[in-house]
């Protein structure tokens, strides 16, 4: 029974990793429409943070130029590696 339950949670941590990639990308692609930038590195970006769930929530968050730039380093390092790509 154990086994079937941690299965389970296994199963159910992974699509879970893909909704939230999903939104990761979908609040990216706002961002760049509201900050007149190009949506081509967002599926990227929803790439880098989806491993990191604070990460990722820190990335949704995002709404102005203003929020990028006071955003962690650690974010910065996963958004800029696919804007210079």
């Amino acid at each position: 029974m154990k086994k079937v339950l941690i299965a389970g949670a296994m199963v159910a941590a992974l699509g879970c990793g893909a909704a939230f990639a999903g939104d990761s990308e979908a609040a990216c692609e706002e961002f760049a429409a509201t900050n007149d930038v190009s949506p081509e590195p967002c599926s990227c970006i929803a790439e880098s943070v989806a491993d990191d769930p604070d990460l990722q929530e820190e990335q949704m968050a995002l709404v102005t130029m203003e929020d990028y730039e006071n955003a962690s380093a650690a974010l910065h390092d996963a958004i800029d590696h696919c804007v210079e790509e």
